[in-house]
């Protein structure tokens, strides 16, 4: 009786079909979280708080834009000052801890409350000072002040994802938690 080979054509070309099909699910795999990322970064917010200074219209504004393509959904805003943690709109925060407010005139301020969604492209005015010469020296004294001494805040915002990032006042790039 003759003995059968081991490796017949029969075992080769199954053995390549299941070779190209662990292949293709290597690859299935690979293109499946590519387009995961994509599609997170496709509607990845960017904010970012800027200020604006114009001197011969006596106005100083600060605003929260989103720079990104999605939407950022706000999570929690927080202001440090002197050592002391406040959980308020900044125009309130302001009011209630530097007297000299009373004397600045306010011209529009917004809420970035819990639950906000700031649209790409999107953004919101925190606060715009003016009212006079007089109303805008003394917001730049009072701002410039704060500054020295440890004025520092924190956004933390998420995408439709879920993604989350925070910006504070030590860094101009939103920090990925």
């Amino acid at each position: 009786m003759k003995k059968k080979k081991f490796w017949t054509s029969d075992k080769l070309v199954s053995l390549a079909a299941m070779f190209v099909s662990l292949i293709t699910l290597f690859i299935f795999i690979k293109q499946t979280n590519i387009i995961d990322t994509q599609n997170h970064l496709s509607v990845m917010p960017y904010l970012m708080v800027e200020s604006s200074n114009n001197s011969e219209a006596y106005t100083y504004r600060i605003d929260l834009e989103n720079y990104g393509v999605g939407p950022a959904i706000i999570e929690e805003r927080v202001i440090y000052y002197e050592g002391k943690e406040y959980r308020m709109e900044f125009e309130p925060f302001l009011r209630a801890t530097i007297p000299e407010m009373d004397s600045v005139v306010v011209i529009n301020q917004s809420t970035i409350q819990t639950g906000l969604a700031l649209p790409a492209g999107g953004r919101r005015n925190i606060i715009t000072v003016g009212g006079g010469k007089k109303s805008y020296e003394t917001f730049l004294r009072i701002i410039t002040k704060m500054q020295t001494k440890d004025l520092n805040y924190k956004i933390e915002y998420k995408s439709i994802y879920n993604d989350r990032w925070e910006i504070n006042s030590e860094s101009d790039v939103p920090q990925e938690l």
